[in-house]
């Protein structure tokens, strides 16, 4: 009777300097933008906003909250809109921006 064993060898393959480098040189830092959206004349804040940066969009909570990260460096445009009021386009810095306070004005 002949028994025959297979042998299994893990096989290490390197990357070459080439490939390695060029996966170093991608690097996104991504920019943390939140506030909230509220009625311009009430204050009172709104939930189910649609807010837009960059083709990104969320939606603000039951608070009016809204929070999205952006790989944007510098000045990026957000846009706002709810129903029944007007759309807001509002242009900021990612490097300085904090706690925004979106203000959105009914439309009559």
């Amino acid at each position: 009777m002949l028994l025959a064993f297979a042998i299994s060898i893990p096989v290490l393959v390197a990357a070459t300097p080439a490939e390695t480098d060029a996966k170093a040189d991608v690097v996104t830092t991504s920019k943390l933008l939140k506030g909230f959206v509220c009625d311009k004349l009430t204050q009172e804040t709104l939930a189910g906003a649609i807010i837009t940066v960059n083709g990104q969009k969320v939606y603000s909570d039951l608070d009016g909250n809204f929070a999205l990260s952006t790989d944007a460096d510098g000045k990026c445009k957000i846009e706002v809109s709810f129903i029944s009021y007007k759309t807001q386009s509002v242009e900021v810095d990612t490097n300085t921006a904090s706690n925004l306070q979106i203000n959105l004005q009914q439309q009559y």
